[in-house]
């Protein structure tokens, strides 16, 4: 029999940079190891996914809801077929920035891979920034992503203030059980030790039931991006008191990145993730932070918004078609 796999959830809010710390664990990978990712997005297109692809390595996503509720039969479709294919000896699992961990973990501990998978640390990655905000201090998810963590990053810590560091420490005190590690880091740059840590199976969640998901609109009678061919898909929907709209665009040109970055840079979202062809290249924006990447296999250009409050969704899409024209016209 075959050596069981190597798993790790790595989880953590909207905005704490699970992909990032993905990528940066992916670029320093012992290269005799194949490893894999199992990615879920909340805003039905695969934007995380794509920005791993790049990376060379395996790729299985699960888009539109989150892996604990309506996504649970494609998290275990998708999670067979990455061992099927590509049998890896690690697997990385990110949930949506909003995925209740409890059940990801049920399942993965299960009697169904109890011989196929070897469950590690769960990683939690952290903007202590945020430890300051009532509504995501009041968020049962917040909280449970973090409760149910053995390893807990604090990430961007150099974006951190006195008050900030303060907030974290008091908070480290408080917890009960401790994490069996904490790290700080820049950039998601951290150890990959910790994915070895043992993992605490007598861990529990503080709100086991706090996670629904609804969609509420959908341009596409329901279906998600990967099922419906469409030049321009508009999706809305909601969970957990949040609001997401997520376009995916056949762009027939490349579009003017500064005429992008004015309209993603005024947006109230919380949240804001993209890919587009611009002219300067294949670009991602990451929370208005802009890079270059390798063109994706998937070549449409794609747009998250997750937000509390209501999304202008209407003016952005007026906005992104008036970009598509001048790029048209121009061409």
């Amino acid at each position: 029999m075959a050596d069981p796999i190597a798993v790790n959830l790595i989880t953590g809010f909207l905005g704490s940079g699970k992909t990032t710390t993905i990528r940066r664990l992916l670029q320093t990978h012992p290269r005799d190891q194949k490893w894999a990712v199992l990615v879920n997005e909340f805003g039905e297109i695969g934007i995380d996914g794509a920005l791993l692809d790049a990376d060379g390595v395996a790729v299985q996503e699960v888009a539109g809801g989150c892996l604990c509720c309506v996504a649970a039969p494609a998290f275990t479709t998708g999670l067979n077929r990455l061992i099927r294919r590509k049998r890896p000896d690690r697997i990385l699992i990110e949930p949506s920035g909003l995925g209740h961990p409890a059940q990801v973990i049920e399942t993965l501990t299960g009697p169904l891979y109890r011989d196929i998978l070897d469950v590690r640390a769960t990683l939690c990655i952290l903007d202590a920034r945020h430890l300051s905000s009532p509504r995501h201090r009041e968020h049962a998810v917040f909280a449970d992503q973090i409760h149910l963590a053995d390893v807990l990053v604090a990430n961007k810590a150099d974006l951190y203030s006195a008050e900030d560091e303060l907030a974290l420490e008091q908070f480290l005190l408080a917890l009960d059980p401790p994490k069996t590690r904490v790290t700080r880091c820049r950039y998601g740059d951290i150890d990959p030790a910790l994915m070895d840590v043992r993992r605490d199976g007598q861990r529990r969640a503080a709100f086991p039931e706090a996670h629904a998901f609804l969609v509420e609109a959908a341009a596409s009678d329901g279906h998600s991006a990967e099922t419906i061919t469409s030049p321009w898909l508009l999706i809305e929907g909601s969970e957990d008191g949040y609001q997401r709209a997520s376009w995916t665009i056949e762009q027939q040109h490349a579009w003017p990145k500064s005429a992008l970055e004015e309209l993603l840079s005024g947006l109230p979202g919380e949240r804001v993730k993209g890919l587009f062809r611009t002219d300067h290249g294949w670009m991602a924006v990451n929370d208005r932070d802009w890079s270059p990447i390798t063109e994706p296999d998937d070549s449409r250009a794609r747009l998250v918004l997750i937000d509390c409050a209501k999304l202008p969704v209407s003016e952005v899409d007026r906005r992104l078609r008036l970009i598509e024209e001048s790029a048209r016209t121009s061409a």
